[in-house]
């Protein structure tokens, strides 16, 4: 009975977990949303921001004694992979801070969502798993969701849509190269090299071109900046403290969709229609499908 009360305990603490990270997520969102609106550039925001956040970060481990556990390897070799990790993440902030500029964000976070799909789609290719017909439909009902939300006229008129597809395919690209080299470093390790190359490339153009913020923007790019980094810790800690459960904690991932409509309704008085809601509601259907059919592939993004 203990056993039973523990693992029931773990999967609760497990989807409270990913629904803070989704809600974090639609926060950062929001917050990069509206300072895409300020005169204030990527890197200053990203300089600011995560520079902030990892300050604090690095100041935790060194409280905790563990810069030493997750951050120094004994094997030079180890640290390729996550810094490369890093490196190729580079773009990925930049396309999302001009992309939130361009479309509103109760479809921009629908369109993310299709990251699991993305993460199927590479499982097969890089670690060979199969897919079988019944799966393929699975995929093709979510993307037609997502067709559903954005409107096939928004691909025509707005090109930065495919800009977050691609965002969803580098996500699920990581994740799966990641999930094969998990031993390689710590959920803290990944987390901390991932933000660093971004950090540190903003930092050399911030000394070029420096800015002076108002108090409320300050206050927002420290937020925005902790947000990030917060989401990319919760999203790796959930998985490893659920372990063989991911697959019941997996649909709440989709709670962003919800968290994006809120935001944007209060923020920026985006209101979705019901082809929209229609959308959202088959990608949510589809990916819930993907991810109860495919236990062993998500097990693997630990």
């Amino acid at each position: 009975m203990k056993k039973i009360l523990t693992s029931r305990k773990i999967i609760y603490l497990g989807i409270f977990v990913v629904i803070i990270q989704t809600f974090c997520g639609s926060l950062f969102d929001s917050t990069t949303k509206v300072l895409g609106s300020s005169n204030m550039i990527w890197y200053h925001y990203y300089t600011l921001g995560i520079g902030f956040a990892l300050i604090f970060f690095l100041l935790y481990l060194f409280c905790t004694r563990g810069i030493r556990k997750h951050i120094l390897f004994e094997n030079k070799k180890d640290y390729f992979l996550p810094l490369f990790r890093g490196i190729t993440f580079i773009p990925v902030p930049i396309i999302i801070y001009y992309t939130l500029q361009k479309i509103p964000l109760n479809i921009f976070t629908p369109i993310l969502m299709t990251t699991p799909f993305f993460t199927y789609i590479c499982s097969n290719i890089l670690q060979k798993e199969i897919i079988s017909f019944k799966y393929w439909i699975i995929l093709l009902i979510g993307f037609s969701g997502t067709i559903l939300v954005a409107k096939p006229s928004f691909f025509q008129t707005n090109p930065f849509i495919f800009l977050v597809f691609f965002v969803c395919i580098y996500n699920a690209t990581t994740f799966v190269i990641v999930s094969k080299f998990a031993s390689k470093a710590t959920t803290f390790g990944y987390s901390f090299y991932h933000v660093l190359p971004i950090t540190l490339f903003s930092f050399i153009i911030f000394l070029f071109d420096p800015i002076f913020l108002s108090l409320r923007e300050i206050i927002l790019v420290l937020i925005g900046g902790s947000l990030l980094l917060t989401c990319i810790l919760l999203y790796t800690y959930a998985f490893h403290i659920v372990g063989k459960h991911t697959r019941i904690i997996g649909p709440f991932f989709f709670t962003q969709l919800i968290w994006a409509a809120i935001f944007g309704n209060i923020f920026f008085g985006e209101v979705l229609d019901l082809l929209s809601i229609l959308g959202i509601l088959i990608i949510v259907f589809s990916g819930t499908l993907t991810i109860f059919n495919t236990p062993s592939a998500n097990q693997k993004l630990l």
